[in-house]
């Protein structure tokens, strides 16, 4: 297992955050309690993506000293895949600024192909599972954004 974390800020308070990260999986949920996301990485030089759609699972938790809300999050690919499997966290902080905050995404990934997997992994599968950890992160700040600019705009803030 190899860790992954990133942090990434977004434009709007912390509690904006906080609601928009379970407001994103909550609208994607289907009835068995997960939800199922393509996610993709783009090849190096070119314009071609690798995609592979995974189930995702994510609950809302407190941190190990029960001082934060966060939500727990898993992924795993659906069918053969060389996409890696993800067990981590996504936690929204404040910053200095109120109208700022960071979500920070925390965990570790499994490369696929058992014991062949960690030649793979030094190859090419690290940059892959940073990348599609990275995109699921910047598509929850859009949304998030998109979101809180939304309500800015329909209570006259903007």
């Amino acid at each position: 297992m190899k860790e992954l974390r990133e942090e990434i800020g977004v434009d709007c308070s912390v509690e904006w955050a906080e609601s928009g990260l379970r407001a994103f999986f909550e609208a994607r949920q289907e009835a068995d309690g997960a939800t199922r996301m393509r996610l993709r990485v783009m090849l190096d030089g070119s314009s071609l993506a690798l995609e592979r759609e995974v189930r995702v699972t994510a609950r809302s938790d407190r941190d190990d000293d029960n001082l934060n809300d966060l939500l727990r999050v898993s992924w795993q690919p659906e069918g053969p895949a060389v996409f890696p499997k993800f067990e981590g966290t996504l936690i929204a902080w404040g910053d200095e600024d109120p109208a700022r905050s960071s979500i920070e995404r925390r965990g570790h990934y499994t490369p696929p192909l058992g014991a062949a997997g960690q030649v793979f992994d030094e190859a090419i599968g690290y940059r892959i599972a940073q990348a599609t950890a990275h995109e699921l992160l910047r598509d929850i700040k859009r949304e998030i954004e998109a979101r809180a600019a939304f309500s800015r705009q329909a209570s006259g803030e903007v």
